[in-house]
């Protein structure tokens, strides 16, 4: 082992089942040589045989170490226990069930020493769901402080941390046997203390898989809402932002939390709670935004946001529930037409959206001709009082065409084009709709690099209303089409999928198939009823 690795990678580790060999897996498959990385497991004092195994993984491998610790109940001591013991210049902190992509430390690593930052933020994705940091991993940036809470989001533990900034200031994670948003704590302290951010897009970092195990959670609970504990750490969270010294990282994390923590709480949602618990929910929310959010936050929030609490704060908390449940039964469909070759080795892809009808009407039109939202009273009255009615204009509404390469699920934005109008609907209401037209070329769609082989399925985004719809795509047109580089086929759900094939014999196309996408097709909308499998 180097004298001193580049990496040092921290996995706490409790009761782990099989998801701990895919991590190892993952870290034995890096880019980076292995006497360059140092990996600690760290067991929180695991009632199973987890230490034994850890123990035989670390006697395998020099680079290793395993730690028996008493448990603690929350991975927040063994990280803390792993940064203390860590030798590497960077740590990562990395969940036992998860997985790097294979050349994700290498890569960070050089991209982290060459801007000389202290923390690297590299492309994360979620197993279910498409649209995890897309808005954040759009571009490299040695320097990212001019982004969204200076690059940290999203503020997951899984990046590149130069452990000397840690230690010289303290930055650690609380210790509870629960304690809910740790790794936000965290990331406050190095906000305070004004970490500098690398933001590395172009190259797959993280995989954070979805699965049942989770590190030192007994319940291995994921969404703290609901739970007896869930106002006094917001509490407990609200308050430690509000002593942040700088104004404006201040002001900004208020947004951001009274948007994330508190806005879902308002009562909009179908959650199964009773009336008097969503009045007790109501009640804490007006505390919390009485205790730490002062009104001059509220302009920092986005539109919606901000028109509900006004509401909320004005004494309404029926109407500010009602106006953000008005419009979430409208959904995205995205359509795809046809897909040319366009004789350069890319694809051109072109289609439609349409949004599902909801109770309400997008936009009507007065007496006078004006085009407005179609927004219940008294909402509308409530709203235009403030100043804050939401604007019916969809000039400015973007479709993206994504895709998802099915046996990792790393997701990019492919270059789109679109165009968002209000149609007239029978009844004189309008609603929107659109047309979109992007650019597939398999050896540039990631960010510039080539797509690996195997299935990419075709998913749309777009935003309206303040709600950001990803869904798949789906086609008419015939599966099994070769054009250009491409196979058309449809995943397990249904979706338009484009397929680079391997270059081959059918043998090598049926391995990659059976590797990572459908074999036979399953039903889609409109077309006929078939059977298979496919990745889960």
């Amino acid at each position: 082992m180097a004298e001193v690795p580049k990496v040092s990678v921290l996995i706490p580790t409790y009761r782990s089942g099989p998801g701990l060999d895919r991590a190892i897996a993952s870290l034995d498959a890096q880019t980076l040589p292995q006497h360059d990385l140092e990996v600690l497991l760290l067991d929180d004092g695991s009632p199973d045989d987890t230490y034994a195994r850890i123990a035989a993984i670390a006697a395998q491998r020099p680079h290793y170490r395993a730690f028996e610790l008493e448990a603690s109940g929350w991975p927040s001591r063994p990280r803390n226990i792993g940064v203390r013991e860590a030798r590497g210049e960077y740590v990562l902190f990395m969940d036992h069930d998860d997985e790097l992509y294979p050349d994700a430390l290498r890569a960070a690593y050089d991209f982290g020493v060459a801007a000389g930052a202290d923390v690297v933020n590299g492309k994360e994705t979620r197993t279910n769901v498409a649209r995890w940091g897309l808005g954040t991993y759009t571009e490299d940036l040695a320097d990212a402080t001019d982004r969204p809470l200076r690059g940290l989001l999203p503020m997951t533990p899984h990046k590149l941390y130069r452990r000397a900034f840690l230690v010289e200031h303290d930055v650690r994670f609380p210790e509870a046997p629960r304690h809910l948003w740790e790794d936000i704590f965290f990331h406050i302290d190095l906000l305070e203390h004004r970490a500098t951010a690398a933001l590395l897009s172009s190259t797959p970092f993280y995989h954070w898989r979805h699965t049942g195990e989770n590190n030192s959670a007994a319940d291995g609970e994921a969404d703290y809402r609901g739970g007896d504990d869930y106002w006094p750490y917001l509490d407990k969270l609200l308050a430690k932002i509000s002593a942040l010294t700088d104004p404006a990282i201040r002001t900004e994390l208020l947004a951001h939390t009274t948007h994330a923590r508190l806005l879902p709480q308002i009562g909009h949602r179908d959650t199964g709670r009773t009336d008097d618990e969503v009045a007790a929910d109501r009640a804490e929310i007006e505390r919390l935004l009485a205790a730490y959010v002062p009104v001059e936050v509220d302009p920092h929030l986005p539109p919606r946001a901000r028109a509900a609490i006004t509401l909320l704060r004005d004494g309404h908390a029926d109407a500010a529930a009602e106006f953000l449940r008005d419009g979430a039964q409208r959904r995205p469909e995205y359509t795809v037409t046809a897909v040319e070759d366009a004789g350069d080795g890319s694809l051109t892809v072109t289609g439609t959206v349409a949004w599902t009808p909801a109770p309400q009407p997008f936009a009507r039109r007065t007496a006078d001709g004006a085009v407005v939202r179609g927004l219940p009273e008294p909402i509308a009255s409530l709203l235009a009082e403030r100043g804050l009615s939401p604007s019916a204009d969809v000039d400015d509404v973007q479709v993206d065409l994504m895709i998802r390469h099915a046996p990792t699920r790393v997701a990019w934005l492919l270059p789109t084009t679109s165009a968002v109008a209000l149609v007239e609907q029978p009844d004189g209401t309008l609603e929107p709709a659109g047309t979109f037209r992007a650019r597939f070329d398999p050896a540039t769609a990631a960010m510039g690099h080539a797509l690996p082989r195997g299935g990419h399925q075709l998913l749309g985004r777009c935003e309206l209303d303040g709600r950001t719809g990803v869904k798949r795509a789906f086609s008419e047109l015939p599966e099994g089409t070769r054009i250009g580089p491409v196979v058309l086929g449809y995943s397990g759900q249904g979706g338009l999928a484009l397929r680079l094939p391997a270059e081959q014999a059918p043998e090598a196309a049926a391995e990659v198939s059976e590797s990572g996408w459908v074999r036979r097709l399953l039903p889609r909308r409109g077309g006929r009823a078939g059977s298979g499998r496919s990745r889960s």
